[in-house]
């Protein structure tokens, strides 16, 4: 398996893109992050959806009290306006510098590890310091299954 045929191709945020954009493209490409690029389009970060939320939406002190959190809990939803609030602040806010990369030769062993180091699950596929994609845990359980069921066709003698 290539990871070249992996990647997801996605936008990149970069300063001026709000989290509405972010929310938006994560959500059309269904990925869990996108890089942050500079002003002359280096990769110079990452947005992360799962880090996103823990900032906006679950406070520190709520964590060590999850599992405790009965399933009436009105009074810690977000209200409607909070979200348009929150939707409209500056990606650049969330930005987070560690970004696991990868280059299209890289094996999937070495992804699923920056993944681990990184405690991420994705990279972002770079050629030199060209984005091409992302590359999530998802995509690469989904090829496999593929890989086996196209194999299992094959010993069947069914055509492909």
């Amino acid at each position: 398996m290539k990871l070249a045929h992996l990647a997801i191709p996605t936008a990149v945020m970069r300063r001026g893109n709000t989290l509405r954009d972010f929310f938006l493209e994560t959500a059309r490409r269904n990925v869990p992050g996108l890089p942050y690029v500079d002003a002359q389009d280096r990769l110079i970060g990452r947005i992360s959806i799962r880090d996103v939320y823990r900032r906006i939406a679950v406070p520190d002190h709520l964590l060590r009290l999850a599992d405790a959190l009965g399933d009436q809990t009105d009074n810690l939803d977000l209200p409607e306006i909070q979200v348009a609030e929150m939707l409209a602040l500056p990606v650049e806010a969330f930005r987070l510098e560690n970004m696991p990369t990868v280059s299209p030769r890289s094996s999937i062993v070495k992804a699923l590890a920056l993944m681990e180091v990184h405690n991420s699950s994705y990279v972002f596929l770079l050629e030199g310091e060209a984005y091409q994609g992302v590359v999530t845990r998802m995509v690469i359980a989904k090829r496999m299954i593929e890989c086996v069921m196209e194999q299992e066709e094959q010993q069947n003698g069914a055509d492909c």
